[in-house]
């Protein structure tokens, strides 16, 4: 029974920053979570020519430019024991695409077809074993019917079963695509990313057990949505609830499903205006303008949004949300003023009445870095933190497992000054998985400069945290995971019972790499000098292993309980 199955992730910008902000190592652990006993390899590449994905580039010239040449070069470059193995492509292309006019579906299915025919010929195998799942990024910079005509292909190519696809035309609805910033930009965000992965994990499930199972006499079947009852036509509402001469001003909309979200509002804990119910589609950019208003004396105050009535059934189409999308008091806007909110649950937003602002504090003069340690204990999370400051500067909140640590921070080291700031949170953690999270408090900007945080690095006990970096643009929080070994090590990655590859990019820092079986599981290392590897024996934290070091970098890969690591369980890329 086949148990290892690869997800080939192919595209553009947008594949990059899924792959960034963590979208793809949430799919693979929803799937493996689903699938007891089936292992996933997620297949990806950015930043060279050979690469599975080229930002800034139109897929239709792929096969003229290089980018074609340089995805079969990567493909081509896996270890047979990856390439021997069923391999869905997770197809997000288009945005140049569709930001060109006059492409047709016929010119775009011929493409296609004749990209994959090279793919899978790479993999040496047929499309039983390489199923295409297609999705539609929502670029706002769309020309003409290109973006319809591509998506008419998406589902010509998966009406066929000699071509093996489905089109999920669900798992991208609703995005904020706020990663350049702001909300509706080219981009996803974070949130977007792992929203993506999720609904992509439950329509893929079948597709990757079928694989697994070893079946391959039949494409996978697109997935039904249920049949759900009409709703009435969405629009815009505008509704003022309470009085007083104050004024808080709340954008609303919702993802509807069998009825619309319903929610209330209240302010200090009263409940304003009984139970309202959103009607203004977020997918479609809608928004009801809901008007609250008081009397609310100087100080600070907190407005909740409570939803109330969550349903799912399984699907992105089957899922009912409600969204804030902004919040103003008094005509300014709140620091932070939206939420998605996926679940039933207050969520709170701090205003502030009759505050008088303080003069601007000028940026540090020479982006004096910070030192600091927070807490007590035997482990330690250590963070690399700067800032673009301006009228101030950038403040932030840490919480580990949802509890804050700390206070509120204020960064001191200037982004573009190469100086940054170092905050030690110290502790005492179990065994397993934990997660940080940076909450941006502050942003600001205008026509004199722009306030942003950025986190240049993360490492948990030495080893540095698989996801290690992150740019606030905006107000809100960023997620970084972290892992502690049951011998007290931080693992940098954790094996599976079944093969695994890491990948090991040049510029990680030092990694350690929990559960890792020699002979099956293999170290992929991108942009190092093979010549300048050596293969040691060493402990770290009292723990016996390997140690795999380069001569020309500072970077070091170390495998705790491994004592019989050979050249040949490495790749260089």
């Amino acid at each position: 029974m086949t148990t290892d199955v690869n997800i080939l992730i192919r595209g553009q910008s947008n594949a990059l920053l899924f792959v960034a902000n963590g979208g793809a190592r949430e799919l693979e652990k929803d799937l493996e979570a689903s699938l007891p006993g089936v292992n996933v390899n997620i297949i990806q590449h950015y930043g060279d020519k050979n690469s599975t994905i080229h930002s800034g580039t139109a897929f239709l010239k792929w096969d003229t430019d290089g980018q074609q040449q340089g995805l079969l070069n990567y493909v081509k470059a896996q270890s047979t024991d990856i390439k021997d193995n069923p391999t869905v492509t997770l197809w997000m292309h288009n945005e140049y695409d569709g930001n060109t006019g006059g492409v047709t579906t016929a010119h775009w299915i011929s493409e296609v077809k004749t990209d994959a025919a090279l793919v899978r010929d790479v993999l040496d195998q047929s499309a039983a074993t390489t199923p295409y799942v297609f999705t539609y990024v929502p670029y706002n910079y769309a020309q003409g019917n290109s973006p319809a005509n591509i998506q008419a292909g998406m589902r010509q190519l998966s009406a066929d079963p000699a071509f093996n696809a489905i089109f999920d035309s669900t798992a991208m609805n609703g995005l904020r695509m706020d990663g350049d910033g702001y909300a509706n930009s080219s981009h996803m965000g974070q949130g977007d990313a792992i929203l993506v992965a999720d609904r992509l994990a439950v329509d893929m499930k079948g597709i990757v057990s079928n694989l697994a199972k070893g079946a391959t006499s039949s494409p996978p079947s697109p997935p039904v949505t249920p049949p759900v009852s009409p709703l009435p036509p969405g629009g815009n509402t505008m509704k003022v609830i309470g009085s007083g001469p104050d004024s808080l001003v709340l954008k609303i909309s919702e993802d509807a499903y069998k009825g619309h979200a319903q929610y209330t509002i209240s302010v200090d804990g009263k409940q304003i205006g009984g139970t309202l119910t959103a009607s203004a589609s977020h997918a479609a950019g809608q928004a009801d303008i809901i008007t609250v208003k008081g009397d609310w004396a100087a100080g600070a105050h907190k407005v909740t949004v409570n939803f109330l009535n969550d349903a799912w059934d399984g699907t992105a189409a089957t899922d009912r949300n409600l969204h804030v999308d902004s919040i103003t008091y008094n005509g300014k806007a709140l620091a932070k003023g939206s939420a998605d909110l996926l679940k039933n649950g207050p969520v709170d937003f701090a205003f502030t009445d009759g505050s008088v602002p303080s003069a601007p504090t000028p940026p540090p003069a020479a982006g004096s870095a910070v030192v600091k340690t927070i807490g007590t204990g035997a482990d330690s999370l250590v963070l690399k933190v700067s800032q673009d400051a301006w009228q101030g500067n950038a403040q932030y909140s840490l919480f580990v497992d949802g509890k804050q640590v700390g206070g509120t921070l204020s960064a001191g080291a200037l982004h573009g000054s190469g100086n940054e700031d170092t905050i030690t949170i110290k502790g005492d953690w179990g065994a397993g998985d934990h997660k940080l999270t940076v909450r941006f408090l502050n942003d600001a900007s205008g026509p004199g400069g722009d306030r942003n945080l950025y986190v240049d690095d993360a490492s948990y006990n030495g080893s540095a945290l698989s996801k290690h970096s992150a740019v606030f643009k905006i107000n809100g929080p960023n997620d970084f995971r972290f892992t502690e070994t049951a011998d007290g090590l931080g693992a940098t990655f954790s094996g599976t019972a079944g093969k695994d590859v890491f990948a090991v990019q040049h510029g990680d820092g030092d990694m350690v790499i929990a559960n890792f079986t020699a002979g099956t599981d293999k170290l992929q290392f991108e942009g190092f000098d093979k010549a300048t590897m050596h293969i040691i024996a060493a402990s770290e934290g009292g723990v016996s292993g390997t140690l795999v070091i380069f001569d020309a970098t500072a970077e070091n890969v170390f495998l705790p309980h491994v004592n019989n690591l050979t050249t040949a369980d490495t790749l260089f890329v």
